[in-house]
C-alpha cells in the first residue's frame, strides 16, 4: 500500500509541476514570442489603376497578418511607367519609408534609384530581380523557363511554318521582356514564325489585337502576363473564330478565360507564396534578421481539362487563415 501512495504521490507532482509550468507560460510568456512593432510595408505596382493580383495581394495580407506589418500600396501614374515608379520610390525612402516591396517596369529607369534606396530602407522587387543593382531580396519564378512553359504550349497547338503573335504588353527591362525572348526563341527554334506586337499609349490592347488579327494568317497568340491575358481573353470572347491563345497567370479572369474556352493554356506560378514571401523578407529585412531561404517557387501549365485537379487547387484557389 505505501509502494502504491508513494506512485501516486509522484504522479501528483509531476502533475503539479506542469500546471505550474502553464501558469508561468501564460503569465511571463518569453519574450521571443511576443509580436514584434508595427511596420509599414509599401508596395509599388507597375500597373495604373490595379494593385496586384488577387492572390498575390492575399499572400501579401496573410503574412501582414501573421507578421505585424501594414501594408500601403502605391500606383504608378500610368502602366509600365518606370519614370513614375522612380519618383514614387524617391518619395518613400525621403519620407523615412522602412520597407518597400517593387513590381519594376524598368531596370534601366529604375536603377540608380533601386541602389539609392536599398541603401536607406529593406527593398524587395518581385517578378524582376534587381539584387544585381543593390535590392535586398528578390521573390520570383526563373523567367526564362516561364517564358519557354508559354512557348511550349503553344507548339501543341500550332504547326511548324505557322504564325504565332507575341504580346509584348510590358515593354522595358523587366521580368515580362524576359519571358517574351524566351518564348521567342524556343518557338523559332521549333519553325514557328514569330510576330510581335504592343500597345502604344494611344492604342488599346483589344484594339491592337483586332487590327493584328485582322491581317489574318495567325494561328495563336501567347501573352506574358495576367492582366493583359484577361483583355485578350474578353477580346477573343467576341470572335467567331478566334486563334489559340497562351499565356501566365493565376487571376479570377485568367481562370474565367480558361473554363469558357477563350483561353487554350496558362501557365501559373504560385502567386500567394510569392506575396507572402515578398513581405516576409522585407518584414526581416528592416527588423534586422536573418532572411529565411525557401527556395524556388514553383510554376505550373494548366488548361480547361486538369483546371480543377487536386493537385493545382491551392495554388489557384488558396485559403486564408
Amino acid at each position: 500500500m505505501r509502494e502504491k501512495a508513494g506512485k501516486w504521490m509522484l504522479v501528483l507532482l509531476a502533475l503539479g509541476i506542469l500546471l505550474l509550468l502553464l501558469i508561468l507560460l501564460i503569465l511571463f510568456p518569453r519574450r521571443g514570442h511576443q509580436r514584434p512593432a508595427l511596420l509599414e510595408v509599401t508596395v509599388i505596382t507597375r500597373e495604373e489603376g490595379k494593385g496586384p493580383g488577387a492572390n498575390l495581394r492575399q499572400g501579401m495580407e496573410q503574412a501582414a497578418a501573421d507578421l505585424n506589418v501594414e501594408l500601403r500600396f502605391l500606383l504608378p501614374a500610368a502602366p509600365g511607367d518606370g519614370e513614375s515608379q522612380r519618383q514614387l520610390l524617391r518619395r518613400e525612402v525621403e519620407s523615412g519609408a522602412q520597407a518597400i516591396l517593387l513590381l519594376p517596369a524598368d531596370r534601366v529607369a529604375l536603377g540608380e534609384e533601386v541602389s539609392n534606396a536599398a541603401a536607406r530602407a529593406a527593398l524587395v522587387t518581385l517578378e524582376t530581380d534587381m539584387t544585381g543593382k543593390g535590392a535586398g531580396g528578390f521573390v520570383g519564378v526563373d523567367n526564362t523557363a516561364l517564358g519557354q512553359a508559354a512557348a511550349r504550349a503553344a507548339l501543341n497547338g500550332v504547326r511548324e511554318g505557322e504564325t504565332v503573335l507575341l504580346l509584348d504588353s510590358a515593354p522595358g527591362d523587366n521580368g515580362v521582356r524576359e519571358r517574351l525572348l524566351a518564348a521567342e526563341a524556343l518557338l523559332r527554334e521549333q519553325g514557328r514564325v514569330t510576330r510581335r506586337c504592343g500597345p502604344d499609349t494611344d492604342t488599346a490592347l483589344t484594339i491592337l489585337l483586332e487590327t493584328e488579327l485582322a491581317e489574318g494568317g495567325i494561328k495563336g497568340v501567347v501573352v506574358f502576363e495576367a492582366s493583359a491575358l484577361e483583355e485578350a481573353s474578353a477580346c477573343f470572347s467576341f470572335l467567331e473564330t478566334p486563334p489559340l491563345l497562351y499565356g501566365m497567370g493565376s487571376t479570377t479572369g485568367v481562370i474565367a478565360g480558361l473554363e469558357r474556352g477563350t483561353i487554350t493554356a496558362a501557365v501559373a506560378q504560385n502567386d500567394f507564396s510569392a506575396g507572402y514571401l515578398a513581405v516576409e523578407q522585407a518584414a526581416a529585412l528592416a527588423r534586422g534578421r536573418p532572411v529565411k531561404d525557401r527556395g524556388e517557387l514553383t510554376f505550373f501549365t494548366v488548361r480547361k481539362e486538369n483546371l480543377y485537379e487536386p493537385e493545382y487547387q491551392k495554388l489557384l484557389f488558396p485559403m486564408t487563415r
